[in-house]
C-alpha cells in the first residue's frame, strides 16, 4: 500500500489524488453488498460519506485500500494503480489497530521503518508530527497506557507518518469526547490545509 524508494522519503507526491470506482461488487456469501457501484472522489478535497452501521462503509474502505478483494469491478487514483499511491487509514477500531508491543512513538514510526526509511528521516518526521500536533503526553509509553484520545492521536500520526495522497478516517471521533474531537478536527484542517491531501471521512 505504500509507494517508497528505499531509504528515501519525499513529499513530492503527497498531494491528492481522486479516487474512480466503476462497476464494483463484493458479494459475502450469497448476499450482494455492492453491484455495480460507481463512485467518484474528488481530489485535495474532504468527503463525508454518512450512513448507519452495518451498511457498508467500512468495507467500502477496505475495498479501495486493497484490504480485501472485490469480486469485479475497477477502482483507479488519478488514472494510477493503488500500488502507486501512498494511503493512510485510521481504523474504527483504532485501539485494537495500534501494535500493543510496540510504544507509542515506534507505532507512530512503523510504517516508515516497514518501508526501509533511514532512522535519520524516520526521526525527522516523527518530530514533524509530534511538533504539529503539540503532543503534551510520553509517547515512550504503550498504548494501553494512553488514553482514547491519545491512542485515536498517535493512529492519526501514524497514518499521516508516510504523507499520503489519501487519507480515509473510519468514523474517527465515535469514541472521543467533545473537546478531544475538536482538537484533533482542527489539526486535520490544518494538514488537509498544509498538504491538499485526498479525506474520506466514514460517519454515522
Amino acid at each position: 500500500m505504500h509507494a517508497f524508494k528505499k531509504n528515501e522519503l519525499t513529499t513530492e507526491n503527497s498531494h491528492g489524488v481522486n479516487i474512480s470506482i466503476d462497476k464494483l461488487t463484493k458479494r459475502f456469501h450469497k448476499s450482494i453488498l455492492y453491484q455495480d457501484f460507481a463512485l467518484e472522489i474528488p481530489s485535495s478535497q474532504i468527503t463525508c460519506i454518512f450512513g448507519p452501521n452495518g451498511c457498508g462503509k467500512s468495507t467500502l474502505l477496505n475495498l479501495i485500500a486493497g484490504l480485501i478483494p472485490s469480486d469485479s469491478g475497477q477502482i483507479l487514483f488519478g488514472g494510477r494503480v493503488r500500488s502507486d499511491i501512498k494511503i493512510g487509514y485510521v481504523f474504527q477500531n483504532y485501539r485494537d489497530a495500534l501494535f500493543p508491543w510496540l510504544r507509542a512513538i515506534d507505532n507512530i514510526k512503523y510504517p516508515l521503518t516497514s518501508a526501509g526509511i533511514s532512522n535519520i528521516q524516520c526521526r525527522l518526521r516523527t518530530e514533524e508530527l509530534i511538533h504539529q500536533f503539540n503532543v503534551q503526553f510520553d509517547l515512550n509509553r504503550y498504548p494501553y497506557e494512553l488514553s482514547g484520545g491519545q491512542q485515536q492521536l498517535v493512529s492519526i500520526m501514524r497514518s499521516l507518518a508516510i504523507n499520503p495522497n489519501i487519507l480515509f478516517l473510519d468514523e474517527p471521533f465515535s469514541a472521543l469526547d467533545y473537546e478531544a474531537t475538536l482538537s484533533i478536527r482542527d489539526k486535520l484542517q490544518e494538514v488537509f490545509v498544509k498538504t491538499g491531501v485526498t479525506i474520506v471521512v466514514m460517519k454515522k
